[in-house]
């Protein structure tokens, strides 16, 4: 049964907001990959046999999430992953940086699972780099 479970990676350095995610997304189907920096997160992309969708915080200790993004999608395997960019910060991103959305921090527990159930259940509510799952 847990192989059928969509895996996410999350890549979050605050420990509070990483642990909450982690319990909302197990409680709700999703088996997590909990990452406290980028490099972490990379390294389970090599662990993983399959990962469905990485939830990725723009600021991390060790790498911008820009540049994780164009390390993942650099790899042919992983070119089509979705991403959904999550911040704290304000401002303006051009196509969310090749994520499939960014939802501003805090966002609500409803929005994340609404976007997690769309891209692991393989439906078009989300178009890529569109501002529908954008949370003010």
């Amino acid at each position: 049964m847990s192989l059928s479970r969509p895996v996410v990676v999350l890549a979050e350095d605050d420990g509070d907001l990483r642990e909450t995610v982690t319990e909302l997304l197990e409680h709700a189907g999703y088996r997590v990959v909990a990452c406290p920096n980028g490099f972490a997160a990379l390294r389970a992309f090599f662990n993983e046999p399959r990962v469905d969708v990485l939830v990725l915080d723009w600021v991390l200790p060790d790498i911008e999430g820009r540049d994780l993004i164009r390390l993942l999608h650099a790899q042919r395997e992983l070119a089509e992953l979705p991403i959904v960019l999550t911040t704290g910060l304000s401002f303006e991103l051009p196509s969310f940086e090749g994520a499939v959305c960014l939802l501003r921090k805090p966002f609500s527990r409803q929005e994340l699972l609404r976007i997690l159930h769309a891209l692991t259940h393989h439906k078009t509510d989300l178009a890529p780099a569109t501002s529908c799952c954008q949370v003010a």
